[in-house]
């Protein structure tokens, strides 16, 4: 199962989010420059603590690791996490088993440049057909950036080595307000949670 807890900029202060988090994310945000992407990280830790509290896990006893390529794994826990966040979304995804997650917000791009670049031959087509070029980018990013998460290879993973039609069957994609939200995984079943206030 895959638990995935979102939230809205804004909709809870610092000192909330800072009083919500465990040791291990107030000492993350304490060495931070504590500008806006340092609020939204340590939004997005809170959201994952919830998540791990409701597998059952107490955040502050777990010790964290981190791939070779960065990707943050709950040793000797059968729990996994990752999170994302745009200037109108945060979220998080816990799961039993590995997960990647991605939300990217529509907005201006140059995507026709940025597909030629970074996707298959067959994707850029798709995007430079679609009657929404932009939408269609932006859905086939998240569907990129969430897999590359879930592979806990990142970006080390040319975005160009494989099409996500191929992978389809272990994605999935929504649209919360102007963002869209992907997430990779055991999607069999799926419980969304919203956080923090309106």
């Amino acid at each position: 199962m895959i638990s995935i807890y979102y939230a809205y900029p804004g909709s809870l202060s610092i000192r909330e989010l800072y009083e919500r988090a465990d040791t291990h994310s107030r000492r993350i945000f304490d060495d931070s420059a504590k500008g806006a992407p340092d609020y939204c990280s340590l939004f997005c830790r809170v959201l994952s603590d919830i998540g791990i509290a409701e597998y059952g896990a107490d955040p502050e006893m777990l010790e964290i690791y981190k791939n070779e390529h960065g990707k943050e794994y709950v040793a000797d826990r059968q729990i996994f996490y990752n999170v994302s966040h745009t200037k109108e979304l945060l979220c998080s995804a816990v799961s039993d088993s590995d997960v990647g997650i991605d939300c990217e917000t529509v907005s201006d791009r140059d995507y026709e440049a940025l597909s030629a670049r970074f996707f298959t031959e067959r994707e850029h087509k798709e995007i430079t057909e679609s009657r929404d070029p932009l939408d269609t980018f932006i859905k086939i990013w998240t569907k990129k950036e969430s897999y590359v998460k879930y592979t806990g290879a990142g970006l080390s993973t040319p975005l160009d080595s494989f099409d996500v039609a191929d992978i389809e069957d272990i994605q999935t994609t929504c649209k919360i307000g102007n963002t869209y939200l992907t997430v990779t995984g055991d999607i069999s079943h799926i419980r969304f949670t919203k956080e923090g206030k309106q």
